[in-house]
């Protein structure tokens, strides 16, 4: 009996054994084949292999981490200078990306917004924070929100936005004040502020009371459920993460427990409970008219009240007509896109203000041309170094260094500047497979010689002044820049972050110097979140911060 027993758990092990083996081998085939199809087998059969770029630094990563672990340029001008304005570059698991500058294909990717979507990763990411949004939806979809957003950002109702960004930016004047007059009461006569935190705070400010009529009272330092949670999902984004990298191939890594996936889902829930006070107080005030509401009806001057509007017109097409989710996406894609950007461009130029004192000298000479603290747009806008500064400035630091689109479906895309490829010939146009990635790289593009001349890589606002300058035809929305991208998915609120800035500058520069930490610590420019941000060197581990001194001036 004991033999049999045995004998037949020696048969049960080895069949267990003979299954492992086979399951394991079964395994081992799949990894082989997938490893085949994603290394040699795309390589050999990818249409346009014929594209130079960078060997990979990386088996499983390709180039990723060579862009992403370095500061912004450091990868991508010298690869554009050795394999010309189109090459190709590895990425995750044998996948490849398309770098450019080349003008032309840059218009036609952007342009053809139905064949080249955004990233399906940042559309996921940007979507789990803030909702199906504008920012995150594509085609029909994207068409119709965008026409409901747009009007609410049109160059007439950002003139009557203008009281809020005048009457924030002179309390954060108040605020810098007190830090100041604080650092001198405890005998600190440095007067180093981290002056990016409170940019931030004042931007969210002016986009929450101009976006949603909704004032977070952060520039005044008050705290606030929404702001708090979103500034720690920010801060959280910053470092780069392998797991939102392989999120692309593997999207059930966005419900992974981790810190950062439970502070955006936080922040989506603070947000939507926020959203949903707002409309139903919007709504609330429109049935209160007891009137039938249409397109002509006045209600506010905040995006959201437009759209609130939009949504309950009797007079409105059904198929412009936003839902309530959607318009509480908005509120969202408002607050990432309307703070971030304008607080990065405006550190930025803190830095170049400390740093070129001749600079600062004549926007302040221009600036104090103006006898009223708050002029009228017109008179704004005629102040020409102010607008040579701005333009400069967003031409130097784009907030945004690059943009990747994602293609739908198979497409050949034109080239004005030919590229030589691996087999000698000349490469004019190419054929881009469905799943491929095209990132444009608008850092190199402002900077590029060959539009604005040999000092391209110099920050010179009186560029603007030369005749012959740009060179050439970028397809930007403003400016000849591509800071504000172009096409249908080009920035919605690009008037509005164009006078925010320059109010802020406006007021900041007539009310402080601003001069270089003593320590003097060298800054890099990384991608943090989404946009370019500011890193000491040797500090990283802190954070984006930028240190530096300010004096008051007093004004008669």
């Amino acid at each position: 009996m004991a033999s049999a027993a045995l004998s037949a758990l020696h048969g049960i092990t080895a069949a267990l054994s003979t299954a492992v083996l086979n399951v394991g081998i079964a395994l081992l085939g799949v990894v082989v084949i997938a490893l085949l199809y994603a290394y040699p087998y795309r390589a050999l059969t990818l249409p346009f292999r014929n594209l130079k770029g960078p060997p990979p630094t990386s088996f499983v990563l390709g180039s990723l981490l060579t862009h992403a672990l370095n500061p912004v340029g450091a990868a991508y001008k010298p690869w554009l200078a050795k394999y010309g304005a189109t090459l190709r570059y590895r990425t995750l698991f044998g996948s490849w990306t398309i770098l450019t500058v080349d003008p032309v294909m840059v218009g036609h990717v952007l342009q053809h917004t139905r064949q080249f979507h955004r990233q399906a990763t940042f559309n996921e990411f940007i979507g789990r924070i803030c909702g199906k949004g504008v920012l995150v939806v594509e085609n029909d979809d994207h068409k119709r929100q965008r026409r409901a957003v747009s009007s609410a950002f049109s160059a007439f109702n950002v003139r009557g936005m203008t009281p809020i960004l005048w009457e924030k930016s002179y309390e954060l004047v108040k605020t810098l004040n007190d830090l100041v007059g604080e650092g001198e009461a405890k005998g600190d006569s440095t007067g180093t502020i981290d002056i990016h935190q409170y940019l931030m705070r004042a931007t969210l400010d002016m986009i929450g009371l101009a976006g949603f009529n909704y004032d977070f009272e952060s520039t005044a330092g008050r705290k606030n459920p929404l702001s708090t949670t979103l500034f720690g999902t920010v801060q959280l984004m910053q470092a780069p993460s392998l797991i939102r990298i392989f999120a692309s191939i593997f999207p059930a890594l966005f419900d992974a427990p981790t810190k950062l996936n439970k502070s955006m889902a936080s922040t989506r829930h603070v947000m939507d409970t926020v959203g949903k006070e707002i409309i139903t107080a919007r709504k609330k005030e429109l049935e209160a008219d007891q009137v039938k509401v249409e397109k002509r009806t006045q209600l506010g001057m905040d995006a959201v009240s437009l759209l609130v509007k939009a949504n309950m017109a009797a007079d409105l097409r059904d198929d412009h007509r936003l839902t309530d989710d959607e318009v509480l996406g908005q509120i969202g894609a408002l607050l990432l896109a309307g703070n971030e950007t304008s607080a990065t461009a405006l550190t930025w130029a803190s830095w170049h203000l400390a740093h070129r004192p001749d600079i600062q000298d004549k926007l302040r000479a221009d600036v104090d041309s103006v006898d009223e603290d708050r002029p009228e747009v017109e008179r704004l806008q005629t102040l020409p170094y102010l607008d040579q500064f701005v333009h400069e400035l967003l031409r130097f630091d784009p907030p945004l260094h690059r943009v990747i689109r994602h293609c739908v479906e198979d497409t050949v895309v034109p080239l004005s500047i030919p590229v030589q490829g691996a087999d000698g010939k000349t490469i004019d146009s190419i054929k881009v497979s469905k799943g491929t990635e095209i990132a444009i790289a608008i850092n190199e593009i402002n900077r590029s010689k060959e539009i604005w001349g040999e000092d391209a890589e110099e920050f010179n606002p009186d560029r603007f002044a030369r005749t012959g300058i740009p060179a050439s035809n970028v397809p930007g929305i403003w400016g000849n820049l591509l800071t504000f991208i172009a096409g249908p998915h080009n920035c919605i609120g690009y008037r509005f972050a164009l006078m925010e800035i320059k109010i802020v500058l406006f007021v900041l520069v007539r009310n402080f110097k601003f001069e270089i930490d003593p320590a003097d610590p060298a800054v890099d420019r990384r991608v943090r979140s989404f946009t370019m941000r500011p890193v000491v060197v040797g500090r990283e581990s802190e954070g984006i911060q930028l240190p530096v001194v300010l004096r008051a001036i007093k004004r008669e």
